[in-house]
């Protein structure tokens, strides 16, 4: 589910890079036991194997998730190659609204806002600060996000049930991490190597001629996610469909994210309790929390919360356990 630090020609499985003519069979035998796994489990999990850092949840959860951009650009640990995202119009002044200030959803501190009329006071101007922060938190020199991406981050908070700055700062620490600092909405590796990465995702539910890599700034990943998403925001297969437009509608890339934050991440008791480790957990649990192969990324992750977070939500402390503590 996010970034890998492998190198170009190669692709991040189990934590290691390796070359797909090395690992072809291997890793097409692992992932469609994950795929299988994650189906039958009660709360999905990032499987996440190619790509950014690494997703995949705990064996008890759905492992699809959302796959990472991937090959050569370690998101958090060298410089990134920009992934270009196709932008809608921009539209909207960078002033989301004025300034939520105090409240909080159960299990929320005092001082946070809980208003939803504005955003709870988040602003284009503090979601583009957000973004930069959060690279030079970890070392990297995320450019500042546009217009476009911004107004689809607004918009899409409500109908992801944000229901706080503080949950808004989580979701979105995480979606930097897994899309590269909002530079990719499709894995890299898969841009690269098309046709492994067609045969590495390939399930018998496959529409014929699409294929079902990470997309979106979530990383959607596999046939079945792809059904779930689509089911859950249009009310039919649309996005099976037509996989592409994932990653190529920003609004489309922002809907799936959101979605797969409240069906699969917001409702776990942790989250809700602010505790951001729990939500790597349930995005990625399985490669970067309880003594994972990735677990330096899930620290990574931590550290551009903890700089998110007071531009959101001023006064709110950042809660770490959940995934490695």
């Amino acid at each position: 589910m996010e970034f890998s630090n492998c190198t170009t020609g190669t692709v991040c499985k189990d934590g290691m890079c390796v070359h797909p003519d090395e690992d072809e069979g291997a890793a097409a035998d692992q992932d469609s036991a994950s795929a299988d796994q994650q189906k039958s489990s009660d709360e999905p999990a990032d499987q996440q194997d190619t790509v950014t850092a690494q997703g995949g949840e705990d064996t008890n959860q759905d492992e699809q998730q959302v796959s990472s951009p991937v090959a050569e650009t370690p998101a958090a640990d060298g410089g990134s190659e920009q992934a270009q995202s196709t932008e809608e119009n921009a539209q909207a002044s960078s002033d989301g609204g004025g300034g939520g200030d105090e409240g909080g959803d159960s299990g929320s501190s005092g001082s946070e806002s809980t208003s939803t009329g504005d955003n709870f006071g988040i602003n284009c101007d503090k979601f583009k600060e957000a973004v930069t922060k959060a690279g030079d938190a970890i070392g990297q020199k995320y450019p500042a996000p546009s217009d476009s991406q911004c107004q689809s981050f607004l918009k899409g908070m409500p109908e992801g049930e944000i229901a706080s700055a503080r949950e808004a700062a989580m979701f979105l620490a995480n979606i930097i991490w897994e899309s590269d600092g909002l530079q990719a909405k499709e894995e890299y590796a898969c841009q690269e190597m098309p046709d492994w990465c067609a045969e590495n995702y390939k399930t018998p539910e496959d529409v014929s001629g699409q294929t079902y890599w990470g997309r979106g700034y979530i990383q959607l990943s596999w046939h079945y996610n792809y059904i779930d998403a689509s089911e859950g925001l249009y009310g039919d297969d649309r996005l099976a469909k037509d996989t592409s437009q994932v990653a190529k509608n920003e609004d489309i890339a922002w809907a799936v994210s959101f979605w797969f934050w409240k069906d699969r991440v917001r409702s776990d008791p942790g989250v809700q309790e602010g505790n951001f480790g729990a939500s790597i957990n349930k995005i990625n649990g399985g490669l970067e929390c309880n003594g994972g192969a990735a677990a330096d990324k899930a620290k990574k992750r931590y550290e551009m919360y903890k700089v998110i977070l007071p531009i959101f939500a001023p006064g709110e402390t950042p809660k770490e356990s959940g995934c490695y503590n």
